[in-house]
């Protein structure tokens, strides 16, 4: 269980953690299945310890579960659709706020749109100049200043499209971030509390 909470804390977004929780619920599983035959036969009903690895087994399924739906938010975020409204004031807004949960906050985007804005001007500035100081008439421009129009348009056109890719990338990796913190701390309240439990009826059966 302890290998299990320290598989939270691999990036959601590279997909190691998927295997790593694999690989723990397999391993767990061929535990199982060897510790099966040492275990006391009672006839009134499972030991403690069976009870125990029962419940362990179901937390690693869970906590899988829930490393996959992490992964598979944050995944492919180009093709995405932009977050919806309500998804980000509940979680981008509201649980950070409320779980004291930190965003993390990237300024790659900010200074990919500083470039692309200095260099989107410095086109302009270029097709002021090859047009003697007068905004661009295709009237009057030959045919090589309309390609060059042309073809700074697209570029303009291509970069924009990117950075908006990017930001919607970067807001579905917030908001996975986000949720799988959230999930995090649910997952350690219920392994705590489980143990918590367990070690209560441990010792109330030990002193009866």
């Amino acid at each position: 269980m302890v290998m299990d909470i320290v598989g939270f804390y691999l990036p959601p977004d590279s997909g190691e953690r998927v295997s790593f929780k694999i690989t723990l619920l397999l391993g767990y599983s061929v535990f199982l299945i060897i510790v099966s035959d040492t275990l006391p036969a009672t006839a009134i009903g499972t030991p403690l310890i069976g009870v125990y690895f029962v419940v362990c087994m179901a937390l690693l399924v869970i906590s899988l579960t829930e490393t996959v739906l992490i992964v598979r938010l944050v995944h492919k975020q180009d093709l995405q659709p932009p977050v919806p409204h309500w998804v980000k004031y509940l979680v981008l807004e509201r649980a950070p706020a409320l779980f004291c949960i930190h965003k993390k906050h990237s300024l790659c985007p900010t200074l990919s749109s500083q470039g692309t804005d200095l260099e989107l001007s410095h086109h302009d500035r270029e097709g002021r100049l090859l047009g003697l100081g007068l905004p661009p008439s295709r009237d009057h421009a030959p045919p090589v200043m309309d390609n060059i129009l042309h073809e700074v348009t697209a570029i303009r056109h291509f970069l924009e499209k990117r950075d908006r890719c990017r930001e919607v990338a970067k807001e579905w990796l917030q908001v996975g971030y986000v949720l799988d913190v959230l999930l995090f701390r649910v997952y350690l309240v219920a392994v705590v509390a489980y143990s918590i439990t367990l070690g209560t009826l441990w010792s109330v059966w030990q002193v009866a």
